[in-house]
């Protein structure tokens, strides 16, 4: 294997790690939510919750989701670097909807979101562009070398 190739194969590796934890967690909060008794209930009610974070049927699917689609582009360097931007445009707009949510209480909000969940989601959000940016860099600096 040339030295270009092995520059290659190492660009971003610090990042399916990183993908995997996030995956994890996400994986586990979305398990968590499905095994809290509340959660067959919709609507917006505070008290549903694991820790400090809402559960709702739909909430947990999303997380369930995103946990175990982070689990899959770990497998892969670019995977992670589209997971991560895919998870910053979702999150991105979680966090728009949850401000609005937790801002206008309305009774029929099926998401149930509250402050914790818009904190976890906008931070989620910011480290995939941190994540995806550093990445993306890392791959085009080492493709730039090899040249």
């Amino acid at each position: 294997m040339s030295s270009a190739e092995t520059r290659s194969r190492t660009a971003a590796s610090w990042l399916r790690p990183v993908v995997a934890v996030l995956g994890l967690l996400y994986l586990a909060l979305g398990i968590a939510g499905f095994l809290t008794p509340e959660t067959a209930a919709v609507g917006h009610e505070t008290s549903r919750a694991v820790w400090i974070f809402s559960v709702t049927p739909l909430l947990n699917l999303v997380h369930t989701a995103v946990g175990v689609l982070g689990l899959l582009a770990a497998t892969r360097r670019t995977g992670a670097i589209i997971y991560c931007w895919v998870l910053f445009i979702g999150f991105t707009g979680m966090t728009a909807y949850g401000i609005l949510a937790t801002a206008i209480v309305n009774p029929e909000d099926p998401i149930n979101l509250n402050w914790a969940d818009n904190w976890l989601h906008g931070l989620t959000a910011a480290a995939a562009l941190v994540l995806g940016i550093l990445a993306a860099r890392a791959v085009n600096r080492n493709a730039a070398r090899s040249r």
